[in-house]
């Protein structure tokens, strides 16, 4: 499985740390968390929000996912937002002129997928 932390400040990557394991990765998620604020020199408090994938996805991996970042939040008292993870991935091409189909592994033969577009600054669903 492979997930990854990001900080952002401005619409901008401060820093990243990408988890890749063969089962889950519940246990490296919140060290993940911790490089990322060291590489960054910033502390749990500086952060005024939380983004999470909100699926599709692994369950497990969806699951430990959604329950750090809503313990964060609610220790921090700072909102947390879901982020459907199709559009997190039609994302990464903001100003891309041709429609964008990301793709993930569903697997028993499956994929989840979506169609966009990108109009005038926002995303747009299309299938």
């Amino acid at each position: 499985m492979t997930g990854a932390v990001a900080l952002l400040e401005g619409g901008g990557v401060v820093a990243e740390s990408r988890v890749s394991v063969p089962v889950t990765h519940g246990g490296r998620l919140v060290s993940a968390i911790d490089g990322a604020l060291r590489a960054a020199r910033r502390e749990l408090a500086d952060i005024d929000a939380f983004a999470v994938a909100a699926g599709p996805g692994s369950f497990t991996g969806l699951r430990i996912g959604l329950s750090t970042v809503k313990g964060l939040a609610f220790a921090m008292d700072k909102p947390a937002v879901g982020v459907p993870t199709l559009d997190a991935l039609a994302w990464r091409l903001p100003f891309c002129a041709y429609p964008i189909c990301p793709i993930l592994d569903a697997r028993k033969n499956e994929v989840y997928t979506g169609l966009y577009r990108t109009v005038t600054g926002r995303l747009e669903l299309l299938e």
